[in-house]
């Protein structure tokens, strides 16, 4: 059985996939830095907008009680999508970096 948590970073993962296709404008992160200033339990999703800008898309999840902010960003040649996972009660429980995969060349 599929935890709570696993089942959120799948959706979450949907949702950027999808979300990837319409990036335009807002939720690129040009400094990657600033998600060491994210603190899970304790920074807001009103901080989070704070500081890194509005996202590229949201997504909520009512089934696990969390919500997505969800980002782009690149690092050297890699890009990443990154979702910051919101509680219902507007705290970050987790901060989510995952690698963009490349099609055979």
């Amino acid at each position: 059985m599929l935890t709570k948590t696993a089942i959120a970073v799948s959706l979450c993962a949907m949702a950027m996939l999808a979300a990837g296709c319409q990036a335009t404008g807002g939720g690129y992160l040009a400094k990657p830095e600033l998600l060491d200033q994210i603190k899970p339990g304790v920074t807001t999703a009103k901080e989070v907008e704070q500081l890194l800008g509005m996202p590229l898309n949201r997504a909520h999840f009512p089934a696990v009680g969390r919500s997505s902010m969800d980002y782009e960003m690149q690092e050297w040649t890699e890009m990443y999508d990154v979702a910051v996972m919101i509680d219902d009660g507007g705290i970050v429980r987790e901060v989510l970096k995952l690698q963009r995969h490349r099609g055979r060349e």
